[in-house]
């Protein structure tokens, strides 16, 4: 699990009472509401100075309108007061583009 930006803040500040031995691992669990492994990855480690961040495990974000930005630019070019509608319909119906 990733926690995001204030949940990590908030685990954060239970570090020094977990250092000192003033609360345990389950005790911090109890009181932040989060998993018990999840409060030990956190907290037996280093600490970190940022934030987690979620990796995008070698994916890229593939965005659909790349592939038409170029016909729809050309079309504009063209004709440049058109409706969204009408370039949704030609590009349906012309080049067999599927989007919303």
């Amino acid at each position: 699990m990733v926690l995001d930006p204030h949940r990590w803040l908030e685990l954060r500040r239970f570090r020094g009472l977990y250092e000192s031995g003033a609360m345990s691992l389950r005790e911090i669990a109890k009181e932040t509401g989060l998993n018990r492994r999840t409060v030990t990855k956190y907290l037996s480690g280093e600490a970190p100075v940022a934030p987690p961040k979620r990796t995008a495990e070698g994916r890229q974000h593939r965005r659909v309108v790349d592939e038409v930005a170029p016909l729809v630019d050309a079309m504009l070019k063209s004709e440049i007061l058109l409706k969204a509608s009408v370039i949704h319909e030609r590009l349906a119906s012309e080049y067999g583009v599927t989007i919303n």
